[in-house]
């Protein structure tokens, strides 16, 4: 199969090769080189204007930014940025130089958060650029080697003769072009696919301390699931929580699962968490953050399975200069809980290169139960002993990044993340038993790889992976009264590999009236290592293998793009239409082939507005964990259903797992980006998802009052006779292997029905929703005013557990996700001075698993942050290039709604609201 698929790549390699003509690349930003510039007082525009043609290189802003404000004079040696910052001064505005090397000129504190469109185009994307607009440099100002007279063209071949670098000097004048998420082409947005896009800026000023307040605080995101991707799911209805021992936070998008949310880092896989689960991003420091894109459709073609209902890449800090230091404090108003970080970054860059280390320490107070009346006097924390909602954590990590320019049109590129977390957890049940686990996880990625600028504007690159995730703990239950040990294991270990080898070209293929047609192509294997053991010592039944598990596989893709129509042929009914194809196969071990395609379309049929649609197929293989709990038998358990005449009624409760097979899904995406003309700064997002999910793997929920709605369990709910057929079922399941744990203490009497909740291929699952994101950006005088709206509602998610079963809406259900989430956040920015206040918005909603349902009302809580950046002119060399920072979440304290669970009581919903109450933090960084 392997070799099949290397000859149909090589044959698409070849034909590639000879629909090509040379190009020369465009260079990246010169961070480090020195400019001797006379540049007037005049207004900003012009200013900038002169400042990119003495750089040779792209500015990006939106010109309403820069209307009716001047610049300084600019006289003298000067780096690129000490020139962008020096004409910036006192204007409100700010510039930042991104990890790719992009040089952005914005309001300050204006998160770039709406769809993908708000990224800025390189000048061979081919499309007009929607929120950022360009200083016309390549095309107008500074000749390059396709437009420039003859003249130029026959100096700049014999510089591309006389050597390779001084080829890229004078080939002209443009933006290192960059990977966007969500395609495979480098300087191509891929518009069509809805996309939020959080940036340094959106993040700190926020306020959030961590990835996991980051992730809790995404209206798109839901905490709870089977996979149990947050630190709080132990205290919720989550199959797998028990998997989740190092107590991590993972991305679960619209309440699909985790495993059906694909995380990258840097645009690549890593090593999962909690048996394959989730990747746990908690062990990711925010310092380390330059900004997360999240794709909210289905992306299977663009990047294999998982990627069901979206895709998050975290994109890391990479070229830096000089040296950041920072100090973080935050703690609880009502206590239980605090927190203390330290943050070191360490940057070079030079011409041709950069390296750069961040290292973080992270430690965390443990959040008790007994701190909350509220859960309390709902009977979740017992006094005999602690009960940790948040367990105690300290981390440290590593992130290392160095990328180096080659000779012969070669560079290389290499990545390295590690983390090591000591979690400590505690949790007291009703019959004063002690629960303690102490897991210790020590994660690790490794990359490297080569990449080759080829002819024209061709790129190859070839890289490879190595990453794992490694959690080794105890678990103890301890009698409280008499300190007596009742249940040891003594060494729970989980080890996740992951190696991975991928190789992809991109480039332009040919040119049409409207651009340039870009193709992307390219190979890859992964290859997935599973194995659990565990070592139970009370009762004394020796060494165990939980899972032991492996996969590998092999995959192909290609992406198109296609510019139908530009806004230089001067139609009137559009502006920009935009094409593009992907495909992509994929080839499991265990579960065969599998095919998926996606298109999508952008029409800009007015300057203001931008029309966009896509359409694709996903795939998703039963994840190793999933798989390994087909192998681990069935439990039978006796349990309470609450009867029709009002009294409860014993019932057999299965857990365990069918065989399972593979998930397909269908996405359509429809949405539209709005800037109307007459309101500058102002920008209206607006994105309807629709997912038809067949064969999703899912644990059909337990519910107390399912003999009232047989209609949705159909033959997972059947009726046991007497207790003698109560019995004899017992005793055969146990001959067959299964487990019998004697909940209610009486066996199978009384027993009149069998719950069968094994994990299983549902038959249909159906869910659709809208995302809508306006934001508006208005400067007057000195003031910089930023609003943003982030809001998704989800119409519903019908999951049918058999084909002839009536479909169970899960939405705006107890421990399921809401309806409507809102995050609104606005900044006021004037000198150093920032200011932001966020509301954030969850709906009431139903509690079914209690017989009598139980209005659960709707939770509004204030962040606000107060930062002020003291510049390069304080007089003091402690304070220049210094910023100080006080945040505030949940500003007035506000408790979370009541709720009631028959299972774990805590008091209120732990998968949408938190009982962390009004907190507290400070922060001070330090540029050296």
């Amino acid at each position: 199969m392997r070799i099949r698929i290397c000859s149909a790549f090589l044959q698409l390699l070849c034909a590639t090769f000879i629909l090509n003509t040379t190009v020369a690349a465009p260079p990246a930003l010169a961070r480090t080189d020195s400019y001797d510039l006379d540049i007037p007082s005049q207004n900003l525009n012009d200013a900038l204007q002169a400042l990119a043609l003495a750089l040779h290189h792209k500015l990006l802003y939106s010109s309403e930014l820069v209307d009716g404000k001047s610049s300084p004079a600019l006289k003298g040696k000067f780096t690129a940025v000490e020139a962008v910052k020096k004409l910036l001064s006192g204007t409100n505005l700010r510039y930042q130089v991104t990890s790719d090397g992009l040089l952005l000129i914005r309001a300050a504190g204006a998160p770039m958060s709406s769809n993908a469109t708000s990224l800025p185009p390189t000048s061979d994307a081919g499309g007009q650029a929607s929120q950022v607009t360009t200083v016309p440099l390549a095309q107008a100002d500074v000749p390059d080697s396709q437009n420039a007279p003859q003249t130029e063209k026959k100096s700049a071949a014999k510089n591309q003769k006389d050597s390779s670098d001084a080829s890229k000097k004078e080939s002209g004048v443009g933006l290192e072009e960059v990977v966007v998420t969500g395609s495979h082409i480098r300087g191509v947005s891929n518009d069509s696919s809805p996309m939020l896009l959080f940036d340094r800026d959106y993040i700190e000023h926020s306020g959030f301390s961590n990835m996991s307040e980051f992730v809790d605080s995404l209206p798109q995101n839901f905490s709870g699931g089977a996979g149990g991707s947050s630190e709080t799911a132990t205290f919720g209805n989550s199959y797998y929580e028990g998997q989740n021992l190092s107590r991590g936070t993972g991305f679960n998008l619209r309440g699909l699962g985790s495993v059906a949310t694909l995380t990258l880092i840097d645009g690549r896989r890593v090593a999962p968490s909690a048996e394959g689960e989730f990747v746990d991003v908690s062990s990711i420091p925010l310092q380390a953050v330059e900004r997360v894109e999240i794709l909210t459709d289905g992306a299977s073609a663009v990047y294999g399975a998982d990627a069901v209902a979206g895709v998050v890449n975290i994109i890391l800090r990479k070229n830096y200069d000089g040296a950041e230091t920072s100090v973080n404090y935050g703690t609880a108003t009502r206590g239980g809980t605090s927190e203390d970080q330290l943050s070191q970054t360490v940057g070079k860059s030079w011409a041709g290169g950069s390296a750069l280390l961040i290292a973080d320490f992270d430690k965390r107070e443990p959040l008790d139960a007994r701190d909350r009346d509220y859960i309390v006097a709902a009977g979740g924390a017992p006094l005999d002993g602690p009960t940790w909602l948040l367990p105690k954590r300290k981390s440290e990590s590593l992130i290392f990044n160095f990328n180096q320019d080659l000779p012969d049109r070669l560079d290389v590129f290499a990545n390295v993340l590690y983390s090591h977390a000591d979690v400590g957890q505690a949790q007291t049940d009703t019959t004063e038993d002690l629960l303690t686990d102490h897991p210790v996880t020590d994660d690790y990625s490794a990359l490297l790889g080569l990449g080759y600028s080829a002819f024209g504007d061709w790129r190859f690159e070839f890289d490879g992976t190595v990453a794992q995730a490694l959690t080794v703990t105890d678990v103890t239950y301890t009698y409280i009264p008499t300190g007596a040990l009742e249940f040891l294991i003594n060494d729970y270990r989980d080890k996740y590999d992951t190696w991975s080898a991928d190789f992809k070209a991109d480039g332009s293929l040919f040119s049409l009236p409207s651009g340039k047609v870009r193709l992307a192509t390219g190979m890859s294997y992964r290859k997935d290592d599973l194995i659990s053991t565990r070592d139970q010592v009370i009762p004394d039944l020796g060494p165990a293998t939980h899972a032991n598990y492996s996969r590998n596989v092999d995959s192909v893709f290609a992406e198109l793009f296609v510019p139908i129509v530009s806004r230089e042929q001067g139609y009137s009914w559009a502006r920009r239409i935009d094409l593009s194809l992907a495909a992509r196969y994929d080839d499991y071990s265990d579960f065969g082939k599998t095919t998926n395609p996606k298109v999508g379309l952008v029409w800009t049929p007015v300057d203001s507005l931008d029309l966009r649609a896509s359409y694709g197929t996903s795939f998703r293989a039963p994840t190793v964990l999933e798989e390994a709990q087909v192998t681990r038998g069935i439990q039978i358990s006796n349990v309470d259903l609450d009867a029709l005449n009002g009294s409860l009624v014993p019932a057999f409760y299965l857990a365990g797992s069918e065989p399972l097979t593979a998930e397909r899904a269908k996405d359509t995406s429809i949405g539209f980006t709005f800037k109307p003309q007459s309101v500058k700064g102002a920008a209206l997002t607006f994105n309807y998802f629709n997912i038809d999910y067949t064969n999703r793997i899912s644990i059909p929920p337990f519910d107390a009052t399912a003999l009232f709605n047989r209609g949705e369990f159909g033959s997972l709910l059947t009726d046991i006779p007497n207790d003698a057929a109560a019995q004899a079922y017992l005793a055969a399941q146990v001959a067959a292997g299964a487990l019998f744990i004697d909940q209610l203490g009486t066996g199978a009497k009384g027993v009149r029905y069998v719950f069968n909740l094994l994990q299983q291929n549902a038959a249909r699952t159906q869910t659709n929703g809208f995302d809508f994101t306006p934001s508006y950006v208005v400067t007057r005088g000195a003031d910089t005013y930023n609003f943003n709206l982030n809001l998704t509602h989800i119409n519903k998610i019908l999951n049918s557990l058999l084909s002839n079963t009536t479909p169970i809406e899960q939405v705006n259900t107890y421990e399921q996700p809401l309806k409507t989430r809102v995050r609104a956040l606005g900044t006021w920015t004037r000198g150093g001075w920032n200011t932001s206040v966020a509301a954030n918005y969850s709906n009431a909603y139903v509690n079914g698993y209690i017989l009598a349902y139980q209005r659960i009302k709707a939770w509004t809580t204030i962040d606000t942050d107060l930062t002020y950046e003291f510049g390069n002119s304080t007089g003091s060399a402690f304070f220049n290039g210094s910023k100080a920072s006080l945040g505030i979440s949940n500003l007035f304290d506000v408790n979370p709604p009541h709720a009631t669970d028959p299972l774990y009581n805590m008091g209120f919903d732990v998968f949408n609201a938190n009982a962390l109450g009004r907190y507290v933090t400070v922060r001070f960084t330090k540029r050296w």
